[in-house]
């Protein structure tokens, strides 16, 4: 099916134990979308992947770090992870809502 409407996706934990990022993904042949909300306070433990990724972020604020940098983003603003990048993040509000684009690996992340 070539056409997808994400609010009718039934959506998962994407990483349990790993991340508190929760919404419907579509994955094909080379690439990973996913649609996804975050409680405040909670994200993504530290971790790498093959994987290129760039993370959206349509509502709230997000606190990312790649590799030795951090940065606070919110609506409109784009981070890229390159691959085997180490990375995590945490939502600064309520609700933070971001879209994830990654190259489709099949990957399980790595990390501590």
């Amino acid at each position: 099916m070539p056409f997808f409407k994400l609010d009718e996706i039934p959506g998962a934990v994407v990483a349990p134990g790993h991340s508190t990022a929760y919404g419907p993904t579509i994955t094909g042949d080379e690439l990973e979308i996913g649609w996804y909300t975050e409680p405040k306070g909670t994200g993504a433990k530290a971790h790498h992947h093959k994987s290129e990724q760039m993370m959206l972020v349509v509502s709230g604020r997000l606190r990312m770090r790649i590799a030795d940098e951090t940065r606070e983003i919110g609506p409109g603003e784009v981070a890229l992870i390159l691959s085997d990048q180490e990375h995590e993040q945490i939502a600064l509000e309520e609700g933070t809502r971001f879209v994830s684009f990654k190259t489709s690996t099949g990957q399980v992340p790595d990390g501590e």
